[in-house]
């Protein structure tokens, strides 16, 4: 899986870019054709042959074959749906390694208890050296949760969506002599074209003018440079000329000589999804204009290098780069080679075992003698974790985990930071309010800017029960003092029972503590008078609770807690997916049930219009649980418009939208299979 993820390090997020609608094959050739795709790293089109497929026949061995793309597509959620169901189906364990991807999707989506349990089971049962031995890496990582530094003094701020638009970013790197940040970027508004052939797009048709005539883009990735305008905000990105970004190949991964006046950056080529070759070049300044580019020698060949950046080795300045050369101890490493006056390079340097490991280092960054770099060869808190070494002028010191903030169970790499360690930029697919969402939400990596806060004030939770520490638990962070909510912050500690949170000053919260099998407890509290750093610290001890159940019979209608629209919308809004996985999950354990999802409006706009956006609706819902590996005979979609309001709002009552919204809901009810089932009480509260 990591051999495989390595060639993705570089262009995780092209295969979205390039990939075309195929032609539909039978059910073996589409199998075939996918596991081509797959090995040509085509991830994308290999995914969309397989379930074409899986809508004929559902052998576990196909849905593995699904949620493996998934996850190289860095969809986790929806891999581990696939995963779930063969866990569930797979009664002799013939699929033993599907519990390790089964596992590691589970860490990335935050549920380290799982996760962990998971993996033991999974390195006690395999026969597999090497996956044990990563399980075996993968525990480590969860159990040095508590003992990594917290970093809550560190602020990472998404920037602005002029950068973060959607596609991954390939480097950041701020020019030491003015206001602006140079990147590896993708115009995400344009059409990209990796195999020297254009793809002809129509342009939009602007107001007032004529639609205009098919046109020829090249795009690809190109460096850019864009000027800071506020405190995490940054200017429409520009383009360096086609010198530097030449149209048959991509140009990423930006960083700077010392003085600012050199930049270097890393040149790809592609076939398709295929790196063919990755060189690195550098351009200078000159009078203001980037000079031709120049390759340098002695760290490029019949190998793949990439992500530099100047440094200093042995009292001199020193390019630090990603290579799988000869003399890596393994996948890709990070090299150094010491700049002579003349700017040329000395042969390169294996950095050693202190840095790199028999998996992949990326994206090197020195300041100050600290090299920081990003591994997914050492434990991690997710895939690609921040790491640092100190150099003390002769040797390296052993590694050190950044912690957290730098790292999430997600990937965090490109780190840039300035010599005080105060302010800086990392790169990170780990998700934030209003983030775009391309294909999935954890596709790509978008720049964040790390900033250390003015005031520091925490909150620090310690949960109890009768006996002492309660490990496993969760804990909602909410703000009272906002008028309009925001979704809380949330965070688990599946071998603690600490929390810690930031916390502004002159503030109202409430803090909502959950475990299962307990009762929930909350506390309220104020920073009324804090404007110096400072801790509050909160207690908290939870009672044993008897799990609650409750039966639905058959032709008894449940109302989905999540499942809202927008005001003349039909598109399934991302908290709707909660409820809609929790009708997964009953109609993978009741193979035989038969639903009806049924959708409703508000009395806003026409009867028949809202009739027909309520059938919309409900087909959208049916939709997502379709291309989730539910066979469409086993759910009824039913539009019934503004025919059964819920409260006051009918025709001709003026209503808030929040009053509006609540009739705009999604229903369902078992209309055929089981006479009853039995459900946790909380999954699906508010019952009709």
């Amino acid at each position: 899986m990591k051999k495989l993820l390595s060639l993705l390090v570089l262009l995780s997020s092209l295969n979205f870019v390039v990939a075309q609608p195929l032609q539909k094959y039978e059910f073996t050739k589409n199998i075939e054709v996918g596991d081509e795709k797959f090995d040509e790293g085509d991830y994308y089109n290999a995914l969309e042959l397989y379930k074409e497929s899986y809508k004929e026949k559902k052998p576990l061995s196909l849905a593995l074959r699904i949620a493996e793309s998934y996850y190289m597509l860095k969809d986790y959620k929806h891999a581990l749906r696939y995963l779930k169901n063969i866990a569930k189906k797979d009664k002799k364990g013939t699929y033993i390694d599907a519990k390790l991807l089964y596992a590691k999707c589970m860490k990335r989506l935050d549920m380290y208890q799982e996760a962990y349990d998971m993996f033991r089971e999974y390195a006690k049962k395999t026969d597999d050296p090497d996956g044990r031995k990563e399980a075996i890496l993968e525990i480590k990582g969860l159990e040095m949760f508590n003992s990594l530094p917290d970093n809550l003094e560190m602020e990472f701020t998404p920037l602005n969506k002029e950068i973060n638009k959607g596609f991954s970013v390939y480097g950041v790197q701020k020019r030491k002599t003015n206001d602006e940040i140079y990147l590896g970027f993708f115009d995400t508004s344009k059409k990209i074209v990796l195999d020297g052939k254009s793809n002809k797009v129509k342009t939009k048709k602007k107001k007032g003018k004529r639609k205009g005539k098919k046109v020829n883009e090249n795009i690809r990735g190109e460096i850019v440079f864009s000027k800071r305008t506020g405190k995490a905000e940054y200017s429409k990105p520009k383009a360096l000329d086609k010198r530097i970004n030449r149209i048959e190949f991509h140009s990423l991964y930006p960083s700077f000589s010392s003085d600012g006046d050199k930049l270097y950056y890393t040149r790809v080529a592609l076939e398709g999804t295929k790196v063919l070759e990755s060189k690195l070049f550098y351009t200078e300044d000159r009078g203001g204009e980037w000079s031709a580019p120049v390759e340098l020698e002695n760290v490029n060949g019949d190998f793949m290098s990439k992500m530099s950046n100047v440094g200093e080795m042995l009292g001199q300045e020193a390019l630090f780069f990603v290579s799988n050369m000869e003399g890596t101890l393994g996948g890709f490493d990070i090299f150094y080679s010491l700049i002579n006056e003349d700017g040329s390079l000395e042969p390169p340097v294996n950095l050693g075992k202190r840095i790199n490991t028999v998996d992949d280092e990326v994206t090197p960054y020195y300041s100050n003698g600290r090299l920081y770099f990003s591994t997914n060869g050492r434990p991690s808190l997710g895939g690609f974790d921040v790491y640092f070494s100190k150099w003390n002028g002769t040797e390296w010191s052993e590694a050190e985990n950044a912690g957290k903030g730098f790292n999430t169970p997600l990937d965090d790499v490109g780190l840039s930071i300035d010599e005080n360690g105060k302010t800086g930029f990392l790169l990170s697919n780990r998700g934030y309010k209003g983030k775009k969402r391309l294909h999935n939400e954890t596709c790509c990596n978008h720049v964040f800017q790390i900033s250390a806060r003015d005031l520091s004030v925490k909150l620090l939770v310690t949960v109890f029960d009768k006996d002492g520490e309660l490990k496993n638990a969760k804990v909602k962070l909410v703000d009272l003092s906002k008028v309009k909510p925001t979704s809380p912050e949330t965070k688990s500690n599946f071998n603690g029972n600490d929390f810690k949170f930031v916390l502004e000053s002159d503030k109202s919260y409430k803090t909502i503590v959950s475990r299962d099998g307990y009762k929930t407890g909350t506390i309220k509290f104020n920073t009324a008078g804090i404007f110096d750093d400072f801790t509050v610290e909160k207690k908290i001890v939870l009672e044993k609770a008897e799990p609650e159940v409750e039966v639905i019979t058959i032709n008894q209608p449940i109302r989905l807690n999540n499942i809202y629209y927008d005001f003349d919308d039909d598109k399934i809004l991302p908290d709707a997916e909660e409820d809609l996985d929790k009708i997964l999950d009953l109609m993978n354990e009741y193979p035989d049930m038969v639903i009806e999802l049924s959708s409703h409006t508000d009395a806003r706009g026409k009867t028949k219009y809202n009739q027909k956006l309520s059938q919309r609706r409900a087909e959208s819902a049916k939709r997502y649980l379709i291309e989730n590996g539910i066979s469409a005979n086993r759910i009824e979609a039913v539009g019934y418009g503004e025919s059964m309001i819920l409260n006051r709002c009918k025709n001709g009552v003026n209503c808030t939208d929040d009053e509006h919204r609540f009739n705009r809901r999604t229903e369902f009810k078992i209309i055929k299979g089981p006479k009853e089932i039995t459900i946790k009480k909380e999954i699906f509260k508010n019952k009709k």
